[in-house]
């Protein structure tokens, strides 16, 4: 009877450790937020050699009974926060290993879903690309943004994070500005398998 136990318990817990790690969809690429040349917020995308290119924007926030979120919540027990879906970017036929969109009024083959996405103050957001359904999608690594984060770039820079193991109080994501032509670059290499 212990033997069942052990093995049932075996199965239960590899159960589960193939349901975490086949749950994610895999990465390949990149998205950060930047500012076209007139200031206007854009997505930016880059992607790996040989992957399809990302067919939409997927753009969400987190909120509470209270409203909108301005950070990410900590996931407590009784935490009542959801993730709110904005808007998705539908991408026109993308060439090439990078793109962006322009959050305010995509042009270029861009089309936006359900409604014009209005970039809220005390806002954080969350976007990513991304390619194909279920089973078969494929995405480019998630950025967070707000109105205040974009306010700060420049044309030519792109708003990334980076895990930090050395931030105090512990570690975790921060945020760093990177030129375009890096995050182009990096995006196209990144963990590419």
């Amino acid at each position: 009877m212990q033997m069942w136990r052990l093995c049932g318990s075996l199965l239960v817990v590899a159960g589960i450790m193939s349901t975490t790690t086949s749950c994610s969809p895999p990465v390949s690429g990149m998205t950060g937020v930047g500012v076209d040349a007139e200031g206007h917020p854009i997505i930016v995308l880059a992607w790996c050699e040989g992957a399809a290119p990302p067919e939409r924007v997927s753009v969400s926030h987190y909120e509470d009974p209270a409203g909108p979120l301005d950070a990410v919540p900590v996931n407590t027990p009784g935490s009542t926060y959801r993730v709110v879906d904005d808007v998705n970017f539908v991408a026109p036929p993308l060439d090439g290993r990078s793109a962006s969109v322009r959050l305010d009024a995509p042009d270029d083959g861009w089309t936006v879903e359900p409604r014009p996405f209005e970039l809220r103050p005390g806002v954080l957001y969350g976007a990513f690309g991304h390619q194909g359904r279920g089973d078969d999608e494929v995405n480019t690594d998630y950025v967070s943004f707000s109105a205040g984060s974009v306010a700060t770039l420049t044309p030519g820079s792109v708003l990334v994070q980076r895990y930090d193991e050395r931030r105090s109080p512990a570690p975790g994501w921060v945020d760093v500005v990177i030129t375009r032509d890096d995050f182009d670059r990096q995006g196209r290499d990144h963990d590419c398998r």
